[in-house]
């Protein structure tokens, strides 16, 4: 995907062209790119080191505090925290916090922001609060973090913000951004620093997250350790990302051909950063690699695990690695180059074979801290599907409580290029060839419709809800924003029925729908999505068979799949030239606007 093509396609130039349907957010020209491209309410935290305080940057110049506070000390205290693991069972939605999307289902549901209901978002009192300007292209989503909102950038700057007045706290420059152009690579032009979402450690609440740099005379992958009070660094970090992997050792860990694009998961301790290409420059493979919080890197995995066979990289549209349990990580690998590099075969889901591109993947956390792969699904017709470049899509999304029957308790969706939207069992995602007359083992497929090139989004509410965001295709779908509704059948089998598509246009770059509530509550909630130059908001549920639109706001050229932050009754948005906008009440309670130090 395309950086510089989503400023250049427009809604009726008919299927994307070839150079632009893929993995990260950028162009190469002629060629075919494979990779890639919630917070709800504040975590209480009590922080033991002092503010440090800034306004806000200049447009096009980073803020010119520097933090060089000693991270000897520099240890949280979170009262309570729901980022962590989920459970295995059915209450996804009780883990909801600062992470890609809201949690580790990925589902985009952010219950607890009573302060975005359809009313105030439709009013003519909702709009921008603020608009402060960074340095670098921001493609990470911003969380909010403890008292702060914490936003990173492609040139290596990251921020502490005031999340509801935008004020810059502190800022740090982490390291020299890599310059796609050393490469000939049109792709994050110019720099290429922090692409992914970061996440936090429910039990200290730093700060973790990955960057591409110039640093104590190496280049390649970092991971950080950020204290979100000051900015400060953590002991043993940043540490240096280097293979090759654990099941395949002719598998290098190129970093010039490697790109992570992927948000950040947290998971027992380690943190979990995935890779895809980098402009298709081979050698590259799908990677998964584990950092301690002890900065200590634990593992590295490849999907292509025999031979010298490349593709399969992870990009998931910059979704984020999925755990749905314990020692759990769940994803979505995207093309291979050749039969050999992808599953062939009739093939059980129970018994992955050791290259799995264009797949989705259970991975188990092994007792030595490896991954081992222990269930997969992939298309029957996924050759078809190579030669037009339709591999999966978006991150998969393990479904919340309302989706479930008690013959099929744990769901999941993934959404494929073509437009196609798979519901699986997560218990036994299906393998190869496993369903009827050799064709897929799910539960449903629906579509296509429309070029669906994004993370999906739920609402658990008013009986269950999936959006997907599509492009206008060769197929003669629409960009739009799809509504499916759960429905299950008198055996208990579950499923998805289209209901309603957006009043707007969809163009390419948009990312997947996030959803504000307060709870479960009927009426409450609202669905909000970037599409190039705007953000938008509907109604939850279809009348008529349309989603109705609450506003749209002006936020300039937003960088390709970068959905919206949530969190403090706020919505947040970053794009190409470096601005974070707060959209929210232009009336909130004084009482909601005073934030002291510690407490949320």
């Amino acid at each position: 995907m395309s950086q510089l093509g989503m400023r250049a396609w427009s809604p009726g130039a008919g299927t994307l062209p070839l150079s632009m349907r893929d993995h990260t957010g950028s162009l190469t020209a002629g060629t075919r790119t494979r990779r890639r491209v919630r917070s709800s309410a504040l975590l209480a935290v009590a922080f033991a080191l002092p503010v440090l305080v800034a306004t806000n940057a200049s447009a096009g110049t980073a803020a010119r505090r520097h933090v060089t506070t000693a991270p000897a000390a520099n240890r949280l205290r979170i009262q309570a925290s729901r980022v962590g693991l989920l459970p295995a069972t059915s209450e996804l939605e009780s883990s909801k916090g600062a992470t890609n999307r809201g949690d580790n289902s990925r589902d985009g549901w952010y219950p607890n922001e009573p302060g975005l209901s359809p009313q105030v978002v439709g009013s003519s009192n909702f709009g921008q609060v603020f608009a402060t300007h960074l340095n670098g292209q921001i493609y990470a989503q911003p969380l909010v973090v403890g008292h702060v909102l914490f936003v990173a950038t492609e040139t290596d700057w990251i921020y502490g913000l005031n999340p509801l007045t935008g004020a810059v706290e502190w800022s740090r420059h982490i390291g020299t951004a890599f310059r796609d152009a050393s490469l000939h690579c049109a792709d994050l032009t110019p720099s290429l620093g922090v692409t992914s979402t970061p996440t936090v450690d429910p039990a200290t609440g730093i700060v973790y997250l990955v960057d591409q740099a110039y640093a104590a005379g190496k280049f390649g992958w970092f991971m950080h350790a950020v204290n979100p009070e000051t900015g400060a660094e953590m002991p043993h970090f940043p540490v240096y990302i280097k293979g090759p992997a654990a099941n395949n050792p002719l598998a290098p860990f190129a970093p010039t051909k490697q790109l992570q694009r992927p948000g950040l998961l947290f998971l027992g301790g380690v943190i979990y950063a995935a890779f895809g290409s980098h402009c298709d420059f081979l050698p590259y493979t799908g990677i998964v690699v584990g950092v301690s919080t002890k900065g200590r890197q634990t593992t590295m995995w490849t999907d292509e695990g025999a031979g010298k066979e490349n593709g399969g990289g992870i990009w998931q549209a910059g979704g984020g690695l999925v755990s749905d349990g314990r020692n759990q990580i769940l994803l979505a690998t995207s093309n291979g180059f050749g039969s050999a590099s992808h599953p062939v075969g009739q093939i059980a889901g129970s018994s992955p074979p050791a290259n799995l591109a264009d797949s989705v993947i259970r991975l188990v956390v092994q007792p030595d801290g490896s991954l081992k792969a222990t269930s997969f699904f992939s298309m029957h017709d996924d050759a078809r599907l190579d030669s037009h470049d339709w591999d999966l899509a978006g991150a998969p999304v393990a479904l919340p409580a309302t989706f479930s029957t008690p013959k099929y308790p744990q769901l999941l969706v993934a959404t494929g290029k073509e437009g196609v939207v798979y519901l699986l069992n997560r218990a036994k995602l299906g393998g190869l060839d496993e369903g009827p007359g050799g064709k897929d083992l799910a539960l449903g497929e629906y579509g296509p419709n429309g070029e669906a090139i994004s993370t999906a989004g739920v609402w658990p509410g008013d009986g269950g809800y999936v959006y997907v965001a599509t492009l206008a295709s060769a197929n003669g779908g629409a960009g739009r924003i799809d509504a499916y509704k759960f429905t299950t059948t008198s055996k208990g089998v579950p499923g998805l029925r289209l209901v309603g598509i957006s009043s707007q246009t969809m163009v390419f770059g948009v990312s997947g729908p996030v959803v504000t509530s307060n709870g479960k509550a009927s009426g409450s909630a609202v669905v909000w999505v970037i599409t190039a130059e705007y953000l938008q908001a509907y109604d939850p549920v279809p009348v008529g068979g349309k989603l109705k639109l609450l506003g749209t706001w002006t936020v300039d050229g937003t960088d390709s799949f970068n959905p919206p932050g949530i969190g403090d009754n706020v919505v947040y948005v970053g794009n190409q030239f470096g601005v974070v906008y707060g959209f929210g009440s232009k009336s909130l309670p004084a009482v909601v606007r005073t934030r002291t130090k510690g407490v949320a």
